[in-house]
């Protein structure tokens, strides 16, 4: 069922599980900024000693720098899943990532 979804680009259509595009309770305050931390930031990060492979500049500490790899993100997360390395993301977590992206690339 998640490869379906996240095939639509579209959230689940539930309160429980990730909120719709264009939904600004999925920001970067409220779910972004600790994705990025949890899940990529030990190899996307201007700070990173380890980058394991990561190229220099995709980072994403701020907002606009993971705004400006917003398809990649998707693609590399969503539809390839092939990153973060090793895998680990939460099914609810990829959903809310899926809106969050849809609003970032809405902007």
């Amino acid at each position: 069922m998640l490869a379906l979804l996240l095939a639509c680009g579209h959230p689940a259509d539930t309160a429980d599980t990730a909120s719709s595009c264009g939904d600004d309770t999925v920001s970067w305050q409220s779910f972004g900024h600790g994705f990025f931390l949890t899940y990529c930031n030990a190899c996307h990060s201007q700070d990173s000693e380890t980058r394991h492979g990561a190229p220099p500049g995709v980072d994403f500490d701020t907002l606009e720098q993971a705004k400006s790899q917003s398809e990649r993100i998707r693609v590399r997360v969503l539809d390839q899943q092939d990153m973060p390395l090793g895998g680990g993301v939460s099914e609810a977590d990829l959903l809310l990532l899926d809106a969050w992206l849809c609003t970032m690339e809405a902007q």
